[in-house]
């Protein structure tokens, strides 16, 4: 596919569910730092009330900033902060519970990529394209990018609480695309969540495409195939 023939010049990845996943899962430690505290809450009760406390998000924007969406590093420890108090309301010291999972999940060694990224970031390098990643996180990804060799090299990184936007906002996106430093027609989103990654981009007017990693854990592969035939 020669140069002048791409619809896309740059293609921009989520990263939890897409590139890299929890190692333990989310849920499971949680419930083991959880433990440390003194929570006795089983985990699939913790994993229940972390769904709930994370729907919270925009609730919480709204209380802050007046809008869903908006964000920044303060209000992203702040939010983590509630949903330790919400998931694990029966722990000895919150406070410390919370600076002990807010430090592990901004550890590498928390985290875990894929087994088909590296393969695919290199023959997306090799074939031309801008790569970038476009996450709600904060910070800490930084962190967890520069430890993780299959990541650190890909320098440009679209962070919600950096750019003061969290999918689904369109300010995002406006972010996505200005990073890419392309046309808006030229960026494609790669997620695994339907709203915040799928629905949302094309909404702003970005192309995107559904990652289901639970129906097949070596999709984001097939991508440099899709980009060969996508009109």
């Amino acid at each position: 596919m020669s140069g002048s023939a791409k619809r896309f010049r740059c293609i921009a990845l989520d990263a939890v569910g897409t590139l890299i996943y929890a190692e333990p899962s989310v849920a499971a430690a949680y419930a083991l730092h959880g433990q440390r505290f003194g929570s006795r809450l089983p985990a699939e009760e913790v994993r229940r009330r972390f769904a709930e406390a994370f729907r919270r998000a925009d609730e919480l924007a709204v209380e802050k900033f007046g809008e869903p969406g908006r964000t920044n590093e303060q209000h992203e420890r702040e939010f983590w902060r509630q949903v330790v108090r919400d998931v694990l309301p029966d722990v000895v010291e919150s406070s410390a519970c919370f600076k002990s999972l807010f430090e592990h999940f901004g550890q590498p060694e928390s985290w875990r990529c894929f087994d088909d990224v590296a393969a695919t970031l290199k023959e997306l390098g090799q074939r031309g394209y801008r790569v970038l990643i476009a996450s709600n996180f904060d910070a800490r990804l930084n962190r967890v990018c520069n430890g993780l060799a299959e990541l650190r090299d890909v320098r440009c990184r679209v962070i919600s609480s950096l750019v003061g936007y969290r999918k689904t906002h369109r300010g995002f996106y406006s972010a996505v695309v200005e990073a890419a430093e392309c046309d808006s027609s030229e960026v494609l989103m790669v997620g695994d969540d339907l709203v915040n990654d799928v629905e949302s981009a094309r909404a702003a007017g970005i192309a995107a495409m559904h990652l289901r990693r639970e129906a097949d854990h070596a999709e984001l592969r097939r991508l440099t195939d899709l980009l060969e035939v996508l009109p």
